[in-house]
């Protein structure tokens, strides 16, 4: 579920119905609105693959890149801090925002490794059951976004796929201006009813997102272009609910992989790494 086009389209509809907004006014309104929730469910619900852990709901296996096999690089770490057991590990090239690699964990969730991966830069993201830590580059050129220009990103964010009803926008970097871009590390939650293909009733469930949303700056304010989901998660009723904390450190950014494994040894994600 919530794969790259899926999600593509669900930022198109809803650009769409923003232009014809003021023809229709609130009749139109509710009309997009029931369309985006419509299209949200198919992302939870449409894609015939894996069986979900907990409750048996249906999940896309088109989220990752698969592994080069003529590639010979790769990453692998032993985590000695936060001491907790690691879920998932992920890898996105920086050159390229829509592919992303699913890392192999194991020692008990105290190291992964990635194989397979092209030459080239690499950001992470680790996903622990009550946070995460992700070292995403936003962007290549300085931060210039301004409070206002991070507002409305705000606001443009939480009136899009009104299927998740809690987001939060952990970090957001860009520049202002005439077309200008911005991109954001964004988590986004359903706490509200949540139906099985069954149309049973999932009590006590939620489902988390995890992912890079690339906005621009349309001149009125700030449009969602294009997100890339990274993980989404079913939350169930034994496991943590609510929005995770977030943990940014630039010790995963920039992880530089050639025709070998890159091998980053001990890592200590609760330590910065030392200013310049």
């Amino acid at each position: 579920m919530g794969t790259t086009r899926d999600n593509m389209r669900v930022s198109h509809v809803a650009a769409s119905a923003r232009r014809a907004e003021p023809v229709f006014g609130t009749r139109f309104r509710l009309l997009r609105s029931l369309a985006l929730a419509a299209t949200s469910l198919v992302l939870l619900l449409g894609a015939a693959s894996f069986a979900g852990e907990h409750s048996g709901t249906v999940q896309s296996t088109r989220l990752y890149t698969a592994p080069d096999s003529n590639a010979n690089g790769g990453i692998r770490a032993t985590l000695t801090l936060p001491d907790k057991p690691l879920l998932d590990v992920f890898a996105m090239p920086t050159a390229d925002y829509q592919k992303v690699y699913k890392g192999h964990v194991s020692a008990g969730g105290k190291a992964f490794q990635f194989t397979g991966l092209p030459v080239g830069k690499y950001d992470l993201l680790l996903l622990y059951e009550d946070g995460f830590y992700e070292g995403f580059t936003l962007t290549r050129d300085p931060d210039t976004l301004t409070t206002s220009d991070r507002e409305s990103i705000k606001l443009a964010i939480s009136r899009a796929v009104p299927f998740f009803d809690t987001k939060a926008v952990h970090r957001s970097a860009g520049t202002p201006g005439q077309e200008g871009k911005a991109r954001c590390v964004l988590q986004e939650l359903r706490t509200r009813l949540i139906l099985t293909q069954n149309a049973d009733e999932l009590k006590g469930y939620q489902i988390r997102s995890l992912k890079l949303v690339l906005m621009q700056d349309v001149g009125k304010g700030w449009q969602m272009v294009e997100t890339r989901e990274i993980v989404r998660t079913e939350v169930a009723p034994t496991m943590r609910k609510g929005i995770l904390p977030h943990h940014y450190n630039p010790i995963l950014s920039g992880i530089r992989v050639t025709d070998e494994i890159k091998d980053l040894d001990a890592l200590n994600l609760d330590q910065q790494p030392p200013g310049p």
